[in-house]
C-alpha cells in the first residue's frame, strides 16, 4: 500500500513539474480543484498587523499590473490581518511552466511603506512562491 501511494505521488509531482519550459505539455496532469493564493503578511515592529490603504503588485520585467481585484469585504479582512494577496491561480494559465519576478508595494496615507520582490511561478496546476519572505516586518 505504501508503495502504491509513493508511486502515485511520484507520478502526480512529475506531471506537475515547475519548469521554465512553456512548451511542456500538461496533458494528463492531475490537479486539485482548490484555488491557491500566495499572500504576504505585513507586521510592524510590535508584531501587529499593518493596515495598508493601497497595495500594488507588478511584473518587474514588463511593468504589468498584477494586482488582484479586491472586494470591500475582503479588503477589511486583509487590513485587519495584515495579509495581502500577491499572486494567485488566476494567473496559472498565463504563466504556466514559467517563473517571474514580481514587486509588492504597500502604501499608507499615499506614502510607500513597503516594497518587496518575490519570485513566483506556476506549474500545470497551481501557482507557488519560489523566493521571498511571506512575512515582513516594517518599522
Amino acid at each position: 500500500m505504501k508503495y502504491l501511494f509513493f508511486l502515485t505521488s511520484l507520478l502526480l509531482f512529475s506531471s506537475c513539474s515547475n519548469t521554465d519550459d512553456n512548451t511542456s505539455s500538461c496533458n494528463g496532469a492531475v490537479c486539485t480543484f482548490d484555488f491557491r493564493t500566495i499572500t504576504v503578511e505585513i507586521k510592524d515592529s510590535s508584531d501587529n498587523p499593518v493596515a495598508l490603504d493601497v497595495f500594488k503588485v507588478t511584473n518587474v520585467k514588463t511593468g504589468d499590473d498584477l494586482t488582484l481585484e479586491i472586494f470591500e469585504n475582503q479588503w477589511e479582512i486583509m487590513r485587519k490581518n495584515g495579509s495581502y494577496p500577491i499572486f494567485s491561480d488566476r494567473y496559472s494559465n498565463e504563466f504556466r511552466n514559467k517563473t517571474l519576478k514580481i514587486n509588492f508595494k504597500g502604501f499608507i496615507n499615499d506614502k510607500e511603506v513597503i516594497s518587496s520582490d518575490f519570485i513566483v511561478g506556476a506549474d500545470c496546476c497551481h501557482v507557488s512562491l519560489i523566493e521571498g519572505e511571506n512575512s515582513i516586518t516594517i518599522n
